[in-house]
């Protein structure tokens, strides 16, 4: 039916339904902290989902047939998949990485925009001082 069931195991009845995927869902998977959830599905797409509101956080495309499968690396900064197009995709998640990346690239528009404010144009720089991550 598209959607994904979490279940009390205690009560045997339904807590929540997820939906968002437009075919069938054909399997998921948890993060090795319980705080997210990966499912993947027959419309070409892998879709994260945050445990505690319940709502996806990112849908991951890249696939050109059905994903049948996903599984988190046991740091949970991995997610692999794999689909009936004959390929396993590995995707980062890693959100050290990813601010990373972020702050990066945007570094330079919060520090030279005028219409930033004040305490938004240090949002990078003291996370970039902080993690030590140099700027390209």
């Amino acid at each position: 039916d598209k959607t994904i069931k979490l279940w009390n195991l205690q009560t045997q009845k339904p807590i929540a339904t997820l939906t968002g995927h437009s075919s069938s869902v054909m399997s998921v998977a948890f993060s090795p902290d319980g705080n997210t959830l990966a499912s993947a599905s027959d419309d070409k797409t892998i879709k994260l989902w945050n445990l505690q509101t319940q709502k996806p956080i990112a849908t991951l495309t890249g696939h050109s047939s059905s994903v049948w499968s996903v599984a988190f690396s046991p740091d949970g900064k991995t997610l692999a998949t794999a689909s009936d197009d004959k390929t396993i995709k590995l995707w980062t998640w890693d959100l050290e990485q990813l601010m990373a990346f972020g702050c990066n690239w945007i570094s330079d528009y919060l520090r030279t925009n005028p219409k930033v404010t004040a305490e938004d144009k240090q949002m990078c720089s003291d996370y970039l001082n902080h993690k030590s991550i140099k700027k390209d």
